[in-house]
């Protein structure tokens, strides 16, 4: 019911910034540095006890406060340099203003302190990677701003965050909604990842994950992590989180198993997960890091004892920190050691940092906004000899499926690996050698009749001896160390040849484009192509466009750059931005999957490559 024809009905205005047991003096914290904010809603008590949200609302206080304000929409601000005070929070209808509402507030001081962010410089470390989220803008090579976007739509997946005062701030306010079709909580996170079957969770099944383009913006293993942060403060809700998982760079487009030789029939061992800060907001003091395998064989589940900790994390900045190798992992607070445990992961993670403001953990009441305020995020590496400390197969060439050859026809191919250091810097002749495995653990070999695999080089051939269904884990270790080691798998096949993939060629991590000076103009075309599931190219069109994100719904339009639409040409004059990120889209008119099921997600298949615009030679 609009309020536009019940304002003859009112009786009177509550004031609310909670959806039950709204105290008679709500008691706000002044702020230790930035800010305490409440989102206050008015209600009308209709004269039949009807209760509905007013929207023509005039918000004020009474009295004035320093250092504390509202605005139109009713968000209380409180600054660190506001008074101590008792006021009334006032809501007049601006269609009557004798009809309005009030509330008590009362603003005090705390005797907690901020915890002063470390040097950039750490001892016996080497930084990696640092974002001290001051640029006002998310920096697009490292986060996206969804949340699993593979079991959700572009839209419920988003995140809702803002920057401040050189701080990024997650956050969550009356508006947040579920984030997936599959998953009753809310959320809103950014991450650093994103791929299709990512971090199956629940009931999920493998069909109703998304085909979308894998984003690799920061993943590593082993190091040190850091953030300096302060918790949401509204004492309700679900949880805020910092968690990192693996990205199942073993994981096959195609994850079900379907050869009845394989008795482990588990389709990614990448799936570990540390909560490093996984606190209900109702306690924030309760600090309880987890650490699951999630079906990982290198690992086993770990609830870590309950820590209290002696500060007020929603009103104070304090440093949390994690250690990694592969002896095991270490949970810091304020550079103080806090638990140290046996379990580690051998594979790659990326990182979440986000909330969930209802579900899951903790009590909800609907108090907002939730902001989860983040000043840094760092990692660092051991400053120690270069050595072998991961292995990645070049995407680019990498089949999901082979056909299963014919008569008397042999057919050959191969996985292309790379030796990362533990700064993940290509090293060159370091000797591997490959087998298959018994399955995606990739610990024992397995011998495949119709298949053989050269543990020097690892050339696959398969004949037609070979298993139709057969799932080929294919493993690669480093010879001086074994525990250095990827599995890949490849299904063989003789289903039809359909579209599945976009492939821009060549491809990279980044691309780096000059900003002309003057007129000039400078010209880049891309080229992309449609695949099938065994890397054969495919008839069809594309279209291109750009975009600020990772979604095909985040098209931008910008001055100084344009993509043609047909030919995929890029035009970019000196009136661009410089040291911004733009992702190249190229999208085709195919479905990856049928529509199928009681939740039909968008399965367009299309393809990206993000670039930077650098500042050129004038």
């Amino acid at each position: 019911m609009a309020d536009d024809y019940v304002f003859e009905s009112i009786d009177r205005i509550e004031i609310v910034d909670r959806e039950k047991d709204m105290p008679n003096l709500l008691m706000l914290k002044i702020p230790i540095s930035g800010y305490t904010k409440r989102r206050f809603i008015a209600k009308a008590v209709l004269k039949n006890k009807t209760k509905i949200n007013l929207q023509h609302i005039t918000w004020s206080l009474h009295p004035k406060v320093q250092g504390i304000s509202i605005d139109k929409e009713g968000l209380l601000i409180i600054e660190p340099e506001a008074e101590a005070a008792t006021f009334s929070v006032v809501a007049k209808y601006t269609k009557d203003r004798g009809i309005f509402g009030m509330t008590k507030v009362k603003t005090f001081h705390t005797s907690g302190k901020d915890t002063p962010p470390n040097p950039l410089e750490k001892a016996g470390w080497k930084l990696y990677f640092n974002d001290d989220f001051d640029s006002g803008i998310l920096n697009r090579s490292v986060w996206v701003n969804q949340y699993l976007r593979n079991w959700s739509d572009d839209v419920q997946s988003k995140t809702n965050y803002i920057f401040e005062d050189s701080v990024i701030i997650i956050r969550a306010d009356t508006d947040s909604k579920q984030w997936s079709p599959f998953d009753r909580n809310e959320n809103s996170s950014i991450t650093s990842f994103e791929k299709t079957y990512l971090h199956r969770f629940g009931e999920n099944k493998n069909e109703f994950s998304r085909i979308i383009p894998e984003y690799d913006g920061l993943a590593t293993k082993y190091g040190y992590f850091e953030i300096r942060a302060k918790l949401p403060d509204t004492g309700d809700g679900s949880h805020v989180a910092w968690w990192m998982i693996g990205v199942q760079d073993d994981q096959n487009i195609n994850p079900q198993i379907d050869d009845p030789t394989v008795t482990d029939v588990r389709s990614s061992n990448e799936t570990g997960e540390v909560d490093i800060i996984e606190i209900g907001l109702n306690d924030l003091t309760s600090w309880r890091p987890v650490i699951h395998a999630n079906g990982s064989t290198c690992l086993e589940y770990l609830h870590v004892p309950e820590t209290k900790l002696k500060f007020d994390p929603g009103n104070e900045f304090h440093i949390y920190g994690y250690e990694w190798d592969e002896n095991g992992t270490k949970f810091y607070v304020d550079n103080q050691l806090v638990k140290a445990t046996n379990r580690t992961f051998d594979y790659r993670m990326m990182t979440f940092l986000g909330l969930y403001p209802q579900g899951g953990m903790g009590k909800a009441n609907k108090i907002f906004p939730k902001e989860f305020t983040i000043d840094y995020f760092r990692i660092y590496k051991k400053d120690e000899p270069v050595k072998a400390n991961d292995i990645i197969f070049d995407k680019s060439e990498m089949p999901h499926s082979i056909e299963k050859p014919t008569g008397s026809i042999k057919k050959t191919f191969q996985l292309k690996a790379i030796v990362l250091d533990q700064f993940d810097k290509p090293l060159r002749d370091v000797p591997l050698f490959w087998q298959f495995s018994d399955f995606i653990s990739g610990e024992k070999s397995k011998e495949i009749p119709g298949a053989s695999i050269d543990k020097e080089t690892g050339k696959i051939t398969i004949t037609n001896q070979v298993y139709k269904e057969a799932d080929l884990f294919i493993t690669s270790k480093v010879k001086s160390n074994p525990k250095v080691k990827k599995v890949f798998h490849v299904k063989v096949s003789d289903e039809p040849s359909r579209t599945q993939f976009v492939q821009i060629v060549p491809h990279n991590k980044l691309v780096e484009i000059e900003k002309p000076a003057g007129t000039r103009v400078i010209e880049t075309k891309f080229t992309a192509k449609l695949m099938d599931q065994y890397g054969k190219t495919m008839d069809g069109n594309l279209r291109w466009q750009l975009a600020e994100g990772t979604t095909i719904l985040d098209t931008l339009s910008s001055e100084g750059i344009s993509i043609h639409p047909e030919n995929g040409v890029l035009n970019v004059t000196s009136s661009v931005k410089d040291s911004r990120y733009i992702f190249v889209q190229a999208i085709s008119d195919f479905q990856a999957k049928e529509k199928n099921g009681r939740y039909i997600l968008d399965n367009t298949i299309y393809g990206q490559q993000l670039i930077k615009l650098v500042k050129g030679n004038e």
